[in-house]
């Protein structure tokens, strides 16, 4: 996806791309929010900063995704910059090893895993942490909007009338072509997309993907989107199974073929995050068999 300088207000902007990076603008100087996958997505950001004659005094993540973080080791040394996310997602920042880890059940991740889209290639220590309400931060008043679901203690950075809402919702493309969203906490996400809306901002810029027209209507396509993983999920649950037969029976309704190993993890990480759902409606139960761990409803 080619990328485009776009201006939506007065002061914030947004470098949009196969990941976005926005940027706040005061008084000569700016915030950059993510950097995109690396050192070559950060210096366009860098680049389109410096166009505007106005001084980069902060880094801020909006979640631990080496998508959204690769390019922050380059900036932070090319700027000389503090680093700020909310405290979790900082720990993902700082120690960029947890994503593999985490999407391989905390085992040494395969080396399918350790490729730039799930891990950076540097480990970036945070300069403070971002809070939800309002919050100062290098002079800016902004606000910090919790936003989980997608990743655990993701956040939207507000300035204005504009949101930077990171992966909180996808484009109506992105549902068309990878159909089953990565998700940590389904039921958390599910009350992040009902509470977006009410929101009271005029431009909602999103970590991938043109910022939506409207963003009421994208929430909704995201929310029942998630709806129907978990649907089906329980479906799969005609018999008891365990989680790798689950995948393989949602993935067969979008006509998915996984092409690699983290594909497949991906993947899976979302089917769990259904099945956590469902277990906290006390509509289905996990248990062991034979030394297999199986999923049954209740």
């Amino acid at each position: 996806m080619a990328t485009k300088w776009q201006q939506f207000s007065s002061g914030t902007y947004a470098l949009l791309g196969a990941s976005n990076i926005g940027v706040i603008v005061n008084d000569g100087e700016a915030l950059m929010i993510d950097t995109g996958i690396d050192k070559d997505t950060a210096r366009k950001g860098l680049r389109a900063v410096e166009a505007l004659s106005v001084r980069l005094k902060a880094l801020l993540i909006t979640h631990g995704h080496a998508d959204h973080f690769g390019g922050a080791g380059w900036l932070v040394k090319r700027a000389h910059i503090q680093v700020y996310a909310a405290p979790l997602e900082g720990v993902f920042v700082a120690q960029p090893i947890l994503e593999p880890l985490f999407l391989y059940n905390g085992a040494a991740p395969i080396a399918e895993l350790c490729g730039k889209f799930t891990l950076s290639k540097d480990a970036v220590p945070l300069g403070g942490t971002l809070e939800p309400g309002t919050q100062i931060i290098e002079g800016f008043p902004l606000e910090i909007i919790p936003l989980p679901g997608h990743a655990p203690e993701q956040v939207g950075i507000a300035s204005g009338d504009t949101l930077y809402c990171g992966d909180a919702l996808f484009p109506e493309e992105t549902l068309k072509r990878h159909p089953i969203l990565f998700c940590a906490d389904l039921d958390a996400w599910l009350d992040t997309l009902d509470k977006l809306p009410s929101l009271p901002y005029r431009y909602v810029i999103p970590g991938h993907g043109q910022p939506p027209h409207d963003a009421a209507k994208l929430a909704k396509a995201n929310s029942a989107r998630l709806q129907e993983i978990r649907a089906l999920t329980y479906e799969a649950l005609n018999v008891p199974k365990e989680p790798a037969d689950i995948v393989e029976a949602v993935a067969a309704h979008y006509d998915i073929t996984f092409a690699a190993p983290q594909f497949f993890l991906l993947t899976l990480t979302t089917i769990q995050a259904a099945l956590t759902s469902l277990q906290h409606a006390g509509e289905a139960e996990v248990f062991v068999e034979k030394n297999h761990l199986l999923w049954r409803r209740i």
